[in-house]
């Protein structure tokens, strides 16, 4: 008796064997005020966790997709020019945190390995 894997089903023709989903963009609702959770979307998706999610945004903005989103707004397409440098001005900033975390790590570094000095403990 032959079983059949859900996971792993024959496919014919055309079909590459790949799921295919809608783009995250094309499910976005329009507006910051209107902005859909990070959880919502996961579900509307299909993607198996939260940072599949973030690759697949990722992947859109690098071809061209406007995805804004907040730490606690969630995700959504832009309604106006201002929406827009809102979101860019959040993002540089954050880009900018990050930057400034690694600083003192990449300090370190430049120093050859055996003459580093480990900054000491503050009371």
């Amino acid at each position: 008796m032959e079983t059949k894997n859900r996971n792993n089903q024959v496919h014919k023709g055309n079909q590459s064997g790949k799921a295919v989903f809608p783009s995250i963009e094309s499910l976005l609702p329009v507006g910051k005020e209107n902005a859909i959770s990070g959880k919502d979307l996961l579900k509307l998706t299909g993607c198996s966790s939260i940072r599949d999610l973030q690759c697949r945004i990722a992947e859109e903005r690098e071809q061209g997709a406007v995805i804004c989103s907040g730490s606690q707004c969630g995700y959504w397409k832009p309604k106006n020019r201002q929406e827009i440098q809102e979101f860019v001005h959040n993002m540089d900033a954050r880009a900018t945190n990050i930057l400034k975390a690694v600083r003192s790590a990449k300090d370190v570094l430049k120093i050859p390995e055996g003459q580093q000095v480990l900054r000491a403990e503050r009371r």
